[in-house]
């Protein structure tokens, strides 16, 4: 065979694969008034650099997907790090009209520091299964989710976590959606000996938790109901109400002083009882715009957890820990559809987030505004 031909079966093939394959391209500047959430804030400016791949085979419902993210400190690069996610995923359409459907699929999910940091460092297992039921009057939907993370440095919080849930979907022909789910989270740790690191508790030192034989297990169940209502052919929005409920009585695990772009180990939601309620409004303006302005409020109640009324104290003088918050999110967000060969559409996107966090313990009395612009390209 010569090398011409050779090259037309090279790129026919070639164009067989490509025409399965999306490629999405993202870049985003986050600028932070506070990365670390801190009663003492640092302020820097963050870029997301993220490439998803996503393939799907002709007349197959499976899903192959790579989405890796790179996120770097424009200061601290020290802290710079990537997360990466390899994930299948597939559903089942059944019934009289193939009404019902059942989600499956798994993801493999890594978090790679540098060696400063590398106790963020994690591996992690993710499988989940749903059941969409179509009852005529009303969807019902209902499944079950496991995770096992890795901590390869810490090795006392690596944890596996279980989720089951069931929600009941019903419009009405006020165009009102109504929403109420219930869910069931169980999560162990892998660790039977705890230690302390650092010296004084405090954001700047490695200091998670205190010495424990033990981390015991933690349940919850959660409870939400939504109202979403259309106003306008293109103007609607929601209110919700959450409900958390610990069925453990004490713990063990302290979360971290240390905030970094990993919500579990700064505040895990299995550390305390909490109530949210949240109003959403969608406005899809001309020209493929959407804006989105949303609020919530909450209150947290802890498990075990101290409070800390000073940065010199060390005791935990201020009983158990609480908090109360309030957010703001603003996002602004435009497309271009361009259905060129090598593009396929252009994202252009605002956001702007608010937080501001009360506590009795001072390391996590705060507030933390965020600004971020994003390109998003799809080949």
């Amino acid at each position: 065979m010569d090398i011409k031909k050779l090259a037309i079966i090279v790129l026919a093939a070639a164009q067989f694969v490509m025409a399965q394959v999306s490629y999405n391209f993202n870049f985003s500047t986050y600028v932070d008034d506070n990365v670390f959430r801190s009663p003492e804030p640092t302020a820097d400016v963050l870029t997301d650099i993220g490439i998803h791949l996503h393939y799907q085979p002709q007349n197959s419902n499976v899903l192959l997907k790579y989405e890796g993210d790179f996120y770097l400190y424009n200061e601290l690069s020290e802290r710079n790090f990537s997360l990466h996610s390899f994930g299948l995923s597939s559903y089942t359409s059944f019934g009289r009209k193939d009404q019902h459907s059942f989600y499956y699929g798994a993801d493999v999910d890594l978090r790679l520091n540098g060696d400063t940091y590398n106790y963020y460092n994690y591996g992690q297992l993710y499988l989940y299964g749903s059941l969409f039921l179509n009852l005529q009057k009303f969807i019902l939907k209902t499944g079950y989710n496991f995770r096992y993370r890795e901590y390869s440095n810490l090795p006392e919080l690596s944890n596996s976590r279980h989720y089951l849930f069931i929600q009941a979907n019903k419009s009405l022909p006020t165009r009102t959606t109504l929403i109420v789910e219930a869910d069931y989270g169980y999560k162990s740790f892998a660790g039977q000996q705890a230690e302390t690191f650092g010296g004084r508790r405090g954001r700047m030192n490695v200091s998670y938790y205190t010495e424990a034989t033990t981390i015991p297990s933690l349940s919850h169940i959660i409870l939400l109901a939504r109202i979403a209502q259309s106003l306008h052919p293109k103007i609607g929005m929601f209110v919700q109400y959450k409900k958390q409920i610990s069925l453990s009585d004490q713990t063990d695990y302290l979360n971290a002083d240390d905030y970094y772009q990993d919500e579990e180990l700064f505040d895990d939601p299995f550390s305390y009882e909490m109530e949210r309620f949240t109003a959403q409004i969608t406005w899809l303006l001309p020209a493929k715009t959407s804006l989105k302005i949303s609020g919530s409020s909450y209150d947290k109640n802890y498990i075990s957890e101290q409070a800390y009324i000073s940065a010199e104290d060390s005791l935990g003088l201020g009983g158990i820990r609480s908090d109360n918050g309030k957010t703001l999110n603003v996002s602004l967000e435009k497309s271009f559809t361009l259905n060129k060969t090598w593009i396929k559409t252009l994202t252009f996107s605002l956001y702007y987030v608010h937080l501001i966090n009360e506590s009795n313990s001072y390391w996590y009395d705060y507030k933390n505004s965020v600004i971020s612009g994003s390109i998003s390209w799809k080949f």
